[in-house]
Formats: C-alpha cells, structure tokens, sequence
C-alpha cells in the first residue's frame, strides 16, 4: 500500500539544468554574448532608476472619471 502512495518522485521528472554537450556547442555562444553587454560605469551601478512623471497618465485617467462620473448623473 505505501508503494502505491509513495510512487511519484518530483526529483525524477525534473530538469536539474543543460549537460555537458549542451555547453561544449553553446560556450561560444554564450562567451560573445556576455562580451557584448553594456560595461556599467561606477556612477551608474547601484543607482535607483529615474522615477516617472506622473503628469503623463494622472490627467487623461482624472479626466475619464470626471466624464464618467458626468455621464452617470446625467442618465440616471
């Protein structure tokens, strides 16, 4: 009976990551990749990014609610 219960194993049906030949055909690959990427300065690393203005969507949606508003009192 515990065989039954105790028959699925998760360890065996996942993936623990690429073999062996799978990096010998991809290194190249992955080596011009990383080569390519943008080198961060040291006034850029670690730096917040710049928040948005809020200007650019608070007034179209403030707007969109006052005409909805609007429209419902008036058809109500």
């Amino acid at each position: 009976m515990s065989s039954l219960r105790n028959a699925y194993r998760p360890e065996r049906h996942y993936m623990r990551g690429p073999g062996p030949k799978w990096h010998a055909k991809h290194t190249a690959s992955l080596v011009a990749a990383a080569g390519a990427q943008r080198v961060l300065g040291p006034d850029e690393r670690g730096k917040p990014p710049r928040p948005r203005s809020m200007a650019g969507w608070i007034a179209p949606t403030a707007a969109a609610a006052v005409l909805g508003f609007v429209a419902v009192m008036v058809l109500a």
